[in-house]
């Protein structure tokens, strides 16, 4: 093993291959686990819809004074499955944006009950009042009506999805995001020829290709643990300081859910390289004994 011809380029192989094991391992869980379906699977889990209709009532509530419209008005026409659905019409705009690299796009979920129960508010304060429903009635009454879709697009929307597209965060993430699939493979394609050479490296004592591929495994597991392991353990993510809890519970618990299956990839890696150094080590015993006979 340790002729310097096959030695030095088998080490250096190895070190490469630690962090290849390392990238293909983040890069392919971001493609499995980073996209609309997990994050709408995630929002249901954590029953998002729960809270955010409770801030939603909360803000009307606390509005009453200002507007002079009752939170009722708004809160009887919306239900916690009409709050799903709007939550997924942004993850999906979001996730659309992101693959395409264009502006993000959210088509707006009507609400019928939510624009009757405004009007019927709007017309019997008119009727009562003795305010003519003119011009300025129905300017006023369509600025409700918009007010009120804009005010739950913005606690629907979870990830802040629009925010980021706002700033131009979806586009520059777009340019890395669409190429994710294609860097997996190109990823999985080089720890392939990588442990292919090692095996050209060591035609004339291929056993040495287990130690090899072993080390770098176990080596590459035991950096991919290390921080992940102690993130999961001090609840690392729970000191992110968001205000909106719906928002906060989103990200943290997309960030621990990545963090768990990276844990579970590297503990199955690790596994992997000491099966291999095993191996290795039995196999060679064998050799070495047969030789001796």
């Amino acid at each position: 093993m340790k002729k310097i011809s096959s030695y030095l380029p088998s080490l250096l192989i190895s070190i490469v291959l630690v962090f290849t094991f390392i990238g293909t391992a983040v890069i392919a869980l971001t493609d499995i686990n980073i996209n609309a379906n997990s994050c709408i699977s995630l929002a249901k889990k954590n029953a998002l819809e729960k809270g955010i209709y409770t801030e939603i009532e909360k803000n009307y509530k606390s509005k009453y004074n200002s507007t002079g419209i009752p939170a009722e008005v708004y809160m009887d026409a919306i239900s916690e499955d009409y709050i799903i659905s709007v939550e997924e019409s942004y993850i999906n705009a979001g996730f659309k944006s992101l693959k395409s690299g264009e502006k993000m796009q959210v088509k707006r979920v009507e609400n019928d009950q939510l624009e009757k129960s405004i009007e019927d508010f709007f017309s019997n304060y008119a009727d009562e009042s003795g305010h003519a429903k003119d011009e300025i009635y129905d300017q006023k009454l369509a600025e409700t009506i918009d007010g009120a879709y804009g005010t739950i697009s913005s606690y629907c929307d979870v990830y802040k999805l629009s925010a980021l597209d706002n700033h131009g965060v979806l586009s520059k993430l777009s340019k890395l995001y669409s190429f994710k699939t294609p860097l997996t493979i190109a990823l999985v394609a080089t720890d392939v020829v990588l442990i292919v050479l090692l095996l050209l490296i060591n035609l004339k004592n291929k056993l040495v290709v287990y130690y090899w591929a072993g080390t770098s495994a176990l080596i590459s597991a035991i950096l991919g643990l290390t921080p992940s392991v102690y993130l999961a353990v001090t609840k690392y993510y729970d000191s992110f300081s968001i205000k909106q809890q719906q928002v906060f519970t989103a990200y943290t618990s997309m960030m621990y859910e990545f963090t768990e299956a990276f844990i579970a990839v590297q503990t199955a890696m690790a596994v992997l390289g000491i099966s291999l150094i095993v191996i290795y080590g039995v196999m060679y015993k064998k050799y070495v004994l047969a030789n001796e006979k």
